[in-house]
């Protein structure tokens, strides 16, 4: 079975236009991210199609396992979204299952695979010191110039933060993330932004709890336990049989036809457990799996 999903648009204080303008979506000018595939508490993804239409994603979770091949994990695990970063994202750092659970909330590894830059636009992921304590001291100090590993990026690239990683999406970064299921976030440093009239809070004793130290390298596609995640360029046609658990689709580029459905741009969808499907375009897909 396939089922499409209703997308999600959060607004942000650092958004902008690119998810209207590249691809089609009605949200706002200051539209920051769009979740695609998403059971997270009231941010709940509502099929578009079929004999579960409008039902949340959470409620076929919960009542309909036959449909994700029965897994053991209680609540559903992944989330998918696009982010428009017109502005700088604050820099930040989530925590892992262990440190999250004082919050009742699972911990977040991420991956980002850059859908579109502006010119030498930039990327924070990881940090410079090489004990706790510098890195407390540079952090106490606001010396973040000195602090955070800072590089150009490109279109194409992806990158995966693990647990623990300082980071910061940069101005000029369209992407897509592949997360778990949380929204849990420390603020190190926001550039004394205001939201409703207020600086947005921060988080510098919980950060520097969870910080890895050292961690100046920088990840790349990278394998996990959480999920796995695959782009496939789709010329002419592709036939897949979907994991146990369900393939869960974004579409980044052109359009075509899956199961003679039509597929576009910024649809997202999963295919139900090992359910085959056949796609036939010319378009570029992202398929997680968990």
């Amino acid at each position: 079975m396939i089922l499409y999903f209703k997308p999600i648009f959060l607004d942000k204080i650092w958004g902008g236009n690119k998810l209207k303008t590249l691809f089609g979506y009605d949200s706002s000018d200051q539209c920051g991210e769009v979740w695609g595939i998403s059971a997270y508490k009231d941010l709940q993804s509502i099929v578009n199609n079929g004999p579960f239409k409008g039902r949340t994603l959470k409620d076929l979770y919960d009542n309909e396992k036959q449909l994700f091949g029965n897994p053991k994990q209680l609540e559903f695990p992944i989330l998918v979204k696009i982010i428009d970063a017109a502005k700088d994202l604050s820099v930040q750092v989530h925590p892992g299952d262990d440190y999250a659970s004082k919050y009742n909330s699972y911990g977040k590894n991420e991956c980002w695979y850059v859908l579109a830059t502006d010119n030498d636009t930039k990327m924070i992921i990881g940090h410079k010191a090489k004990t706790k304590d510098e890195l407390n001291q540079l952090i106490d100090n606001l010396e973040f110039e000195k602090l955070l590993n800072k590089f150009s990026i490109k279109k194409d690239e992806y990158f995966y933060i693990k647990e623990g990683t300082i980071h910061a999406i940069c101005a000029g970064t369209v992407l897509l993330e592949v997360q778990q299921s949380s929204d849990l976030t420390f603020r190190l440093y926001d550039y004394n932004r205001l939201e409703n009239n207020s600086l947005r809070p921060l988080h510098l004793n919980e950060a520097k709890a969870v910080i890895n130290v050292p961690d100046n390298k920088i990840l790349t596609k990278h394998d996990n336990t959480y999920f796995d995640y695959d782009i496939k360029t789709i010329t002419g046609s592709f036939n897949k049989t979907a994991h146990v658990h369900g393939d869960y689709i974004a579409v980044i580029e052109g359009s075509g036809l899956i199961n003679d459905s039509p597929l576009k741009k910024g649809d997202f969808l999963m295919v139900s457990s090992n359910d085959t499907y056949d796609i036939i375009g010319n378009l570029k897909i992202q398929i997680t799996n968990f």
